[in-house]
């Protein structure tokens, strides 16, 4: 549902009408991102401010939803306060952050080892060449370039069976796991 757009002047300037669903879903969003509430709220009242300054000038395209161009502003003004934050050395707020565990969670171990386990069987259905492919890519950590001049192929055509390979173990997981591109798990072991 697009919002509802008021003219704001006789001048023809407009301001969006946001709404609340949209305000809580930028607050969800801000509050994951920075972990605090004040500073949630801060970044949800920076983006709107970016938002209806945006609406104002005219920057919003057509053809996009206002809220998917909102959404936009959102990773930008987080990623700012990330970015300031890490120059600042804040990126931990020990204060508010519990203490790790020395140990992982029995349930953290379960799942991992279910992610392991799915995995393990996707690439197994892969052929040689993709796995091997995979493995020196994302376990030991070489770049294509550095696999190109090894093996005698070109990087580009690399970077093209690398792509395929990964195509088909995010479907082999999707088929048999149904896991899809968020929840896919990421651990290899």
């Amino acid at each position: 549902m697009r919002p509802v757009l008021v003219p704001l002047d006789p001048t023809g300037g407009v301001v969006a009408e946001l709404g609340p669903t949209l305000t809580r879903g930028l607050t969800l969003i801000a509050l994951r991102a920075l972990g605090t509430s004040d500073d949630a709220q801060e970044a949800v009242q920076e983006i709107l401010a970016r938002a209806m300054e945006a609406v104002r000038a005219g920057r919003v395209p057509a053809d996009v939803p206002l809220a998917a161009f909102v959404h936009g502003i959102a990773r930008h003004v987080l990623a700012d306060i990330a970015r300031s934050r890490r120059k600042e050395g804040q990126h931990l707020d020990t204060a508010l952050t519990p203490l790790a565990a020395s140990q992982p969670s029995p349930l953290e171990c379960l799942i991992r080892q279910e992610e392991c386990d799915q995995v393990n069987w996707a690439l197994g259905r892969l052929s040689t060449e993709e796995r091997s492919l995979l493995t020196h890519c994302f376990v030991d950590g070489e770049t294509i370039q550095s696999i190109a001049s090894r093996s005698g192929f070109s990087a580009e055509r690399l970077r093209k069976r690398k792509s395929r390979a990964l195509k088909r173990l995010k479907a082999l997981l999707a088929d048999r796991f149904g896991h899809d591109a968020g929840s896919a798990p990421t651990s290899v072991t």
